[in-house]
């Protein structure tokens, strides 16, 4: 336990050192996903979310305890490009948007939180696969 304890406070101290703008996007996301919980009973997207965050989690401390001297942007681009185009492409199968036309508020409000999460997601799928050009 003091070794995953470990692994979490040096990814930690690894986000403090990340310019601003990207901890506000990081702390915007990780509130964003963990939304999902407010329509994880419901929705199956909202599961596809909630598992999005806690592979990230899982991932990262696994990478961290695997690769110690591997850089927290580096786990979190290989975590994020490993998992998340298929979690954006199980919950796109079946469209949430058409749940909008219902007139249901909470479907309303489930269809702008997907599609939210969903940009999130694509935004920080592009900027890993930028990350990852730039490597080579």
């Amino acid at each position: 336990m003091d070794t995953i304890l470990d692994a979490w406070n040096s990814l930690q101290g690894e986000t403090t050192q990340y310019p601003r703008g990207v901890q506000i996007w990081m702390k915007v996301m990780g509130l964003s996903f963990l939304a999902s919980l407010i329509f994880v009973y419901s929705k199956p997207a909202a599961r596809w979310i909630l598992l999005a965050l806690v592979l990230n989690i899982i991932g990262l401390i696994s990478g961290k305890l695997l690769f110690p001297e591997a850089s927290r942007s580096m786990i979190g681009t290989s975590v994020h490009l490993m998992f998340w185009p298929a979690i954006l492409i199980l919950i796109w199968r079946k469209p949430p948007i058409l749940e909008w036309y219902s007139s249901n508020n909470f479907e309303k409000m489930y269809v702008i939180w997907i599609s939210w999460a969903s940009l999130l997601l694509s935004i920080s799928i592009f900027l890993d696969v930028r990350t990852l050009i730039n490597w080579f």
